[in-house]
Order: C-alpha cells, then sequence, then structure tokens
C-alpha cells in the first residue's frame, strides 16, 4: 500500500510546488472502510452525488439540480449567477449570508432526504439525531 502511495506522489507532474503538497489518497478504499465500520456498529452508509448543493441555496428552499445551479441562473438572467460571494461565504437569495459548508451539507441531507424540514432550524437535527434504516 505505502509503495502504491509513494508511486502515485513520483508519477504526478504538477510543478514543483504542487507535487510537495499532492497526497495521494484511496478514494474508494476509504469508502469501504468506512462502509465496514459503520456496519459493525449497525449505521448504514448512504454515498451520493453531491452536485449542485453548494450552488443552491438551502434556506431559500431550493433543490440542489441543474435548474438551479450558477450556469442555468446565469442562462435566466438571474442575479447574482454564482453566489459563492468568496471561500466559505454563500449569499442566498434573500441576501443573507451563510456559511457555504453548512449550506452545503443542508442540501445533500436535502437530496438524499427530499421530504426533510429544517423549519426548526438545523439545531434541531443535531440535537434529535434519528437513526434511519432502510430495511423499513
Amino acid at each position: 500500500y505505502q509503495d502504491l502511495v509513494s508511486f502515485m506522489i513520483r508519477s504526478v507532474n504538477m510543478g514543483k510546488k504542487n507535487n510537495q503538497n499532492f497526497v495521494g489518497l484511496p478514494h474508494q478504499q476509504m469508502i469501504n472502510m468506512i462502509r465496514y465500520k459503520a456496519n459493525m456498529v449497525g449505521i448504514t452508509v448512504i454515498c451520493t452525488n453531491e452536485s449542485y448543493t453548494s450552488q443552491t441555496s438551502a434556506l431559500d428552499g431550493e433543490k440542489p439540480c441543474w435548474n438551479n445551479g450558477n450556469k442555468s441562473r446565469k442562462k435566466r438572467g438571474l442575479s447574482p449567477a454564482n453566489r459563492r460571494i468568496h471561500r466559505g461565504m454563500f449569499r442566498t437569495n434573500k441576501g443573507l449570508l451563510v456559511n457555504a459548508d453548512i449550506n452545503g451539507a443542508m442540501q445533500i441531507v436535502r437530496k438524499v432526504f427530499p421530504n426533510v424540514s429544517f423549519a426548526n432550524g438545523i439545531v434541531d437535527a443535531v440535537l434529535h439525531p434519528a437513526k434511519w434504516s432502510s430495511l423499513i
């Protein structure tokens, strides 16, 4: 395993500075280990496509899909097309500034569980977790 990582680092050519900081991560192996460890304690891992979750507004109730993404907004003349104003900040349609990671995480939850409600805010979701089982 170490030899594979070492080979990956040596064979990548992204420039002198970037090569020094690059670390090869076997993505699928990490997912398999997370599934394995979670399964040991009865947790089901759900993998999902996270596309459009960082381009759409969770607080405005937008669905994370292409129709609400940056390119679609630009084509329709909606402003601002890119609501991620700088690293870590997202501007909602109402002008509120939200942490971009929190917005993206809420959209990922909404993508996996379309009927979820954030009416009580995200604190309610954190303080009252529910175990979900696909065997229902």
